[in-house]
This record gives structure tokens, sequence and C-alpha cells, in this order.
């Protein structure tokens, strides 16, 4: 692993999906992600008094679960379309899954910034993963118009975010790992983190294709990345605005995924807000007690049963998605737990080391 930061893929894992694309070309296309496990949290169920299991994202190659369905569309650019270049306008995890996954399909890899990531860490680290980084503009509009222009050019993609048919399947071979892990019974509830809708858009279609529909799932929000709450009690989607994660960190969405709307009225969705200092907060405690670091996106879902045990117990047994994310360092959760400590939501500018966007 020599010259490869801790927010890269290991090697290893690199090597395997290479060469598992490579050996079937006339086999069905593949996957990026790896089948992560589901382990119970001692600390947690006794919080709770009830079981809790966390579904390991954080582990997937890139860490974060964007390497499911960011890594089946990837796949099937490169693969069923011909694509040889992949652009990407996220300095964060998506961005993040796009190179993990033109590595190991070995084709080009562009990433966009604005002025806004020029001190992100994981430039350096999309650089070492083979892929190109380039400047524009003072903010995350200007590089993605430019990320969309360089999409369109022949024998390239431009990969969103989180809002594509395909990134949503493949998001949702999450819920059919817990099929299997559970040998089909299904848990009391689902929790999860909330930003642009991807992740719970892709974990409601694998309810529902699993036959899990009636599982409740709680969208967890921190207070200033409330697309979701807002648009369920308004009943249409906010207008479009910067929204930010407990860090201060801009996401670079506007809105939230309309299939994230729609699936949140056709099944027992629960939008659950928390505050920004208990999520910070939350990284902290989450790092003490089972020794995994997230990022404060992936941390909203785990301060929700952190600082509302109560309101989970009543489900017996709970599964949350430790969503993972590469925006977060030892440096970090230190400065987050002072801020939490101090009860301050975060500044972009304020005693942060790291910038980017996160997106769930």
């Amino acid at each position: 692993r020599q010259g490869l930061p801790t927010s890269c893929a290991p090697t290893y894992m690199l090597l395997a999906l290479s060469a598992a694309l490579a050996s079937s070309a006339e086999a069905p296309v593949p996957d990026v992600h790896i089948h992560t496990p589901l382990l119970r949290s001692s600390k947690l169920s006794e919080r709770v008094g009830g079981p809790v299991y966390l579904k390991m994202d954080a582990l997937q190659p890139g860490g974060s679960f964007k390497a499911r369905g960011i890594g089946r569309l990837c796949t099937h650019l490169v693969r069923e379309r011909g694509v040889t270049r992949l652009v990407s306008s996220s300095c964060a995890n998506a961005g993040m899954a796009v190179a993990v996954a033109g590595r190991a399909l070995g084709v080009a890899t562009t990433i966009v910034a604005s002025d806004v990531d020029r001190g992100c860490r994981l430039l350096e680290s999309f650089r070492r993963l083979g892929a190109e980084v380039l400047l524009e503009g003072k903010e995350w509009n200007d590089a993605d118009a430019r990320a969309r222009a360089l999409g369109d050019e022949p024998a390239s993609a431009y990969v969103p975010m989180f809002d594509h048919p395909l990134i949503v399947d493949g998001h949702s071979s999450l819920v059919e790992e817990l099929f299997s892990d559970r040998n089909g019974e299904p848990p009391g509830c689902i929790v999860l983190s909330v930003g642009g809708g991807g992740l719970l858009s892709g974990v409601c279609e694998g309810l529902k294709r699993v036959g899990w529909g009636s599982v409740p799932v709680y969208a967890c929000q921190s207070e200033r990345c409330n697309l979701l709450d807002r648009a369920m009690a308004s009943g249409r989607t906010p207008t479009p605005t910067h929204i930010y994660s407990a860090d201060g960190h801009d996401l670079g969405t506007r809105a939230v995924a309309q299939a994230a709307l729609d699936c949140s009225a056709e099944l027992d969705v629960r939008s659950l807000l928390v505050s920004d200092s208990a999520t910070l907060a939350a990284v902290g405690e989450f790092l003490d007690d089972e020794r995994v670091m997230v990022e404060p996106l992936c941390a909203v879902a785990l301060a929700a049963l952190y600082t509302r045990p109560e309101l989970f117990r009543q489900h017996g047994s709970v599964v949350v998605v430790v969503c993972g994310g590469s925006l977060c360092s030892l440096d970090d959760v230190v400065a987050w737990r002072r801020r939490a400590e101090r009860g301050l939501a975060a500044t972009s500018d304020d005693d942060e080391p790291g910038h980017g966007h996160g997106e769930s």
C-alpha cells in the first residue's frame, strides 16, 4: 500500500476488482462494490435496549456506500457503452467512487473541482488513483457545468452524484445483502443518513425488491441538511439552495432526489432531524465505541441512536447503515469533538481542517 493515502481503496481490493472485471467479458457485468459485513454493536445495543446491527459500508472501496451505485453506473458506461473517460464534479465520496471505479475498470477519470475545493485533501487521493484533477470556477456550480461539458465529449460520460436510476439500483444491493445475511428475516427498522437522497432511494428500492416494504426507515438529517424533511412536510421539492453537513461542508447538490420523495410517499419513511452538535459528537463517540472513523454526514444516523435510543426500542431490532465517508481524519474528529462540547454548529471556515462535498 506504499504511496496510497488511507482514504484510497486498499491496493489488494483494487487488484481483486480489476481481476474480476477483466475475467468476465462475456459474463454478466460484475460490481465494483463488495459485500460488507453486518455486525452487532454491543454498545449501541445496550444504549437502545435491543439488538442494533451495523451495516458496515464504511469498508467499501473508496470508503463509502457510493461504491455501490456509482460503481454500478460506471461499470455499465464502460462495459455496455464503450466509455473510456468518466467525469465527476464531486470532491468527496462520489468523486472517490468514480476514481476507484475508473481505476478498477481501466479507464481515464477526470474530477473537476472549484476554487472552494483547492484545499480538499482528496484531490491528492484522486491523483494517486490515476485521476486527472481540473480546477474550474469559484464554486461547485461552475465545476459541475465544466464536468457536464466534458462528459458530452466523444467516449466520455458525466457521472452524477446520486440522481440516476442505475445508481439507485446499485445502492439497492445493500438490502439484498441484508436479506441474505439475515436469512430473509426483516429487521424492526432501518436507520440511515440522508443528504441528496440517493442512499434512501436505493434502500427503499431494495426493500420493495425483497418483500420488506413494511419495514420502517428512519431518514436522519442534520439541521442544515434537511431538504427531505422540508419536502415531506410541504409535499413538494423545496426551492434549490445551498445545504451543509454538520461540519460545514456544502453538499454540492441543491435539491433532494425525486426518487427519494417518491419512495418516502410510498413506504414507511420517517424523517428525523438531529442537531449539528449531536452529529459532530457522534463521530467521536462511534470511534471510541467501534474503532471506526466516519464523517459527519454518516454520523447523523448514529447520532439519532445515541441521543434518542427510546425511539428505536419499540422496533425490537435495528439495522443502521454506517455509510462511511472519505472526508475525515483524526484532526477533524478532534476539532468536531471540541465544537460539540461547546454546543456550536460548524461553519466552513471555523476550525475546519478539510473541505469538499459530502453526499448521501
